[in-house]
Parts: C-alpha cells; sequence; structure tokens
C-alpha cells in the first residue's frame, strides 16, 4: 500500500507541473490552437489512427510530442532495471490512461482562462462529446484502463491488480478534489483577473 501512496503522490504531482506547464505554454488557447506547431494535414493511416483514438482532435506536434514524453517518463523505471514483464508494462499503460485524464481535468483545475465554472461542452471546443458533465474520453479512458488490466488479472490470476487500480483512482480523486478546494478557495482562480 505504501508504494501505491507514494506513486500515486508522485504521479499526481507530475500532473499538476504538466497542467501549469500548458497553461504557460498554451494560455487562454486549448488544444495548442495559437501554438506555432506541426500540424499535419495528410491522411495516411498514422493520421486517421491518431484522430480516431484522439476523438476527432486535430492532431498537432505539440501533443504528440507530450503524449510520448509523459510515456517515455512512465518507462523510465524500466531503464533503470525494473523488471519489464506483461503485468508491470500492462500496469504502467493503465496508469498512463488514468495520467492523462487527470492530467487534463487538472489543466481545468488550475488554468484561470477556462476555470471550472465554465467547464461546459459549449466553451470547451476540442473536447467534442460529453456525457454527464465531462469529456466522453474521461469515461472511455477510466474504463479501457481497467479493461486492460482483466486479461492479465484473469489468466495469472492476480486480483489484487483490481484493488490497485481501484486505489489509484480513490487517491487520484480525493487529491483532485483538495486541488479544487486549494484553487477555488485559496488561490481563488474563479475570480483571478488578466
Amino acid at each position: 500500500m505504501q508504494s501505491i501512496i507514494i506513486s500515486n503522490i508522485y504521479l499526481f504531482v507530475l500532473a499538476v507541473v504538466l497542467a501549469i506547464l500548458e497553461i504557460q505554454i498554451e494560455g487562454k488557447h486549448g488544444w495548442a490552437m495559437n501554438l506555432p506547431t506541426w500540424r499535419p494535414k495528410g491522411e495516411n493511416w498514422f493520421i486517421k489512427a491518431y484522430k480516431k483514438l484522439m476523438s476527432d482532435r486535430e492532431p498537432t506536434g505539440y501533443h504528440m510530442t507530450m503524449f510520448t514524453f509523459v510515456l517515455l517518463i512512465l518507462h523510465m523505471p524500466y531503464a533503470f532495471g525494473q523488471d519489464l514483464n506483461i503485468v508491470t508494462w500492462t500496469m504502467t499503460i493503465s496508469l498512463f490512461l488514468i495520467f492523462v485524464i487527470l492530467w487534463d481535468y487538472l489543466w481545468f483545475v488550475l488554468n484561470p482562462y477556462h476555470p471550472l465554472k465554465k467547464f461546459k461542452k459549449e466553451r470547451i471546443w476540442w473536447h467534442k462529446k460529453w456525457w454527464a458533465g465531462a469529456p466522453r474520453d474521461y469515461y472511455l479512458g477510466i474504463l479501457l484502463s481497467f479493461v486492460i488490466l482483466l486479461p492479465i488479472i484473469f489468466y495469472y490470476d492476480i486480483w489484487i491488480l483490481a484493488y490497485w487500480w481501484l486505489w489509484h483512482i480513490l487517491f487520484f480523486t480525493v487529491q483532485t478534489l483538495f486541488l479544487i478546494w486549494f484553487s477555488l478557495k485559496v488561490l481563488k482562480i474563479d475570480h483571478w483577473k488578466k
């Protein structure tokens, strides 16, 4: 349990730092709208697959680089000797899917240009499909992060992975709720001026 708590806090802090970094880079314009970044216009198989995976959002060099950067960070323990096998790698990919959602949501929690009171489909054009007050991708990403663990859980009879996943979701939720409170009550982010 201690390793779950420590790794979870570490990943949460990393998500906060990346969210703040993205706010500094993008400013009030989401999805790299005004960044001088590569925007592939071709319709080759890779671009089509990327767009499908990203719910038809425009592919940008900025986002491809950021996602790759996060994947590299999450794979760093393997470069330093952690055993790489199907179980640990599947756990890493599961955490990546949760992390990307967390990082994206924290961008709104900490962004004075897009505060939570404006977290609505009408204001956030790059999230095209919403369910129950949040982008559909959030629900699908969380679901997929668990579904990819199921073959490992059943085949290797490692039921503790279900608890591992659940604890990460719970700890990320608690930390996010605290950060929301902190951003609203201490930082007063919804009332910032330019």
